[in-house]
C-alpha cells in the first residue's frame, strides 16, 4: 500500500513554502542574516527528520535551538526586518505617499553645490514610497517651500538646525533638525563622517533619497539604497533624482524574461529548501495508525425541518499518517459533517468518507465504523398554545 498520496493541497503547500523561502533569501542576501536564516531552516528540517526516526529528545533539542535562533534573528536584525515591513506597508498603502516634485530638483542641486563650495555641511531627505517617520528623531516643523535661499538659511553654520537633516515632501521642507539612524555597516570609508553614515543608515532601511554635502571635503553625494555615489555637478544631481523618481516600464516579454531568469540561483535554492522540509514532513518510510472517535454534525438543515433518530452520534475513524503529521493532529478538531441543504422529508442514509471528515492533506482514512449514518427528516411540529 502506498503511504503517501499527492493531493492538490500538498502541491499548494510546497509552492507556498518555496515562495516563502525565495523571499527570505532575497531579504537575507544583503544582510548578515543569511547564514543564520539558513541555519534555522536546516535545524527545523533536521528536527522533522529526527521525529521521523522517533528520536524524540533529539527532535525537541533541534526544535528548541531553531526557535532560539528565530528569537536571535529578531533581536539582532531589527533594522532589516523593519525594512521588510516598510515595503509591506508600502504595498498595503498602494504607494500613496507624497513624492518630491521634479521642479524642486534644480534649486536643491544649486543649493547643494553652493554649500559644498563654501564648505557648509547639509543633509536633505526626499522620501519616496516607504514611510520613514518611525526612523526619524527630533526636529521641528518647518513648512516652507523649497528654494535655494531657504535651504541655505536652514544649513547656515550659525543656525541651531545646521547639524540635522531636512525632510522634503512634495514642494515643502516639512521638518528640519532631524536626527537620522546611523549605518551599521563595517565597510564605510574612513573619510565619511557622521552625515554620510546617517545618509547611508536611512537609505539602507528605506527607499528615501538622501543628499549629503560634506563640510570637510566639499563633496556632494547621493545615497540611494546601499549605493552612495559622488555627484560632480548640479545637472548630474538633477538627472539622478529624476531617474530615481521615475517608474520604469517593461514590455511583457521583458517581464517574462525577468520572471524566469532573474535570481535563478535563489529560486533553485528556495525550491531545494522547500523540497527538503516538505519531503521531511510528508514523505515517510514509517506510518502511524490511530483510531479516533469523532462527533457527527449536521449542517444547513432546511427551515421548518427537524432531524430525528440519527443512528449514531459518533463514528470511529482509523487514520494513517506519518508520525510527525499524526503527532501534530488534534483529534478533537475532527468532525464528521453532513450538508443537509435541500433535504426532503423521509429517511436519509449518509456515507462517512474522507470528504465528510475535515482531516488535513496526507492523512489517510483507512476505516470508518459505522460507515453510514441514517437520519429521518420531518417537518417541525408546531407547539399548540395552551387553552
Amino acid at each position: 500500500m502506498s503511504f503517501f498520496f499527492l493531493r492538490w493541497q500538498s502541491v499548494v503547500d510546497f509552492a507556498v513554502l518555496a515562495v516563502a523561502f525565495y523571499f527570505l533569501l532575497l531579504w537575507a542576501r544583503q544582510t548578515r542574516a543569511l547564514r543564520l536564516a539558513l541555519a534555522i531552516v536546516s535545524l527545523h528540517g533536521l528536527s522533522l527528520v529526527a521525529r521521523q526516526f522517533e528520536l524524540v529528545i533529539t527532535g525537541w533539542v533541534l526544535e528548541g535551538v531553531s526557535i532560539g535562533g528565530i528569537a536571535l534573528l529578531l533581536i539582532l536584525f531589527q533594522g532589516e526586518i523593519r525594512h521588510a515591513l516598510l515595503h509591506l506597508d508600502d504595498v498595503l498603502r498602494l504607494g500613496l505617499v507624497p513624492r518630491s516634485k521634479p521642479q524642486i530638483f534644480q534649486p536643491l542641486a544649486e543649493a547643494a553645490f553652493y554649500m559644498a563650495a563654501r564648505r557648509v555641511g547639509a543633509l536633505m531627505v526626499l522620501p519616496r514610497r516607504n514611510s520613514i517617520q518611525e526612523m526619524l528623531k527630533g526636529g521641528l516643523y518647518y513648512g516652507a517651500e523649497v528654494s535655494k535661499p531657504v535651504i541655505e538659511s536652514v544649513f547656515e553654520k550659525n543656525s541651531p538646525l545646521h547639524d540635522g537633516a531636512a525632510i522634503i515632501e512634495g514642494k515643502l521642507i516639512t521638518r528640519v533638525g532631524v536626527v537620522l539612524p546611523l549605518t551599521e555597516r563595517e565597510d564605510v570609508p574612513d573619510e565619511y563622517g557622521t552625515r554620510h553614515r546617517a545618509a547611508m543608515g536611512l537609505a539602507e532601511h528605506s527607499d528615501a533619497l538622501v543628499i549629503v554635502v560634506s563640510e570637510e571635503r566639499g563633496v556632494v553625494s547621493l545615497a540611494n539604497g546601499r549605493d552612495l555615489r559622488t555627484i560632480d555637478n548640479p545637472q548630474q544631481l538633477v538627472n539622478s533624482l529624476i531617474q530615481a523618481q521615475s517608474v520604469q516600464r517593461y514590455s511583457l516579454s521583458t517581464r517574462l524574461k525577468q520572471l524566469l531568469v532573474t535570481n535563478l540561483n535563489y529560486r533553485l535554492a528556495a525550491a531545494g529548501l522547500a523540497a527538503f522540509l516538505w519531503g521531511a514532513s510528508m514523505l515517510s518510510t514509517r506510518t502511524t495508525v490511530r483510531t479516533v472517535s469523532v462527533p457527527v454534525e449536521f449542517r444547513n438543515v432546511p427551515r421548518g425541518m427537524e432531524l430525528y433518530d440519527p443512528s449514531a452520534s459518533r463514528v470511529d475513524v482509523q487514520l494513517r499518517a506519518s508520525p510527525w503529521l499524526m503527532d501534530s493532529l488534534s483529534p478533537s478538531s475532527i468532525v464528521a459533517r453532513f450538508d443537509m441543504t435541500g433535504a426532503q422529508e423521509g429517511a436519509h442514509q449518509l456515507h462517512v468518507s474522507s470528504q465528510t471528515l475535515n482531516i488535513p492533506p496526507s492523512v489517510i482514512v483507512e476505516h470508518v465504523y459505522p460507515d453510514f449514518v441514517t437520519v429521518r427528516v420531518a417537518k417541525r411540529v408546531q407547539a399548540r398554545p395552551a387553552s
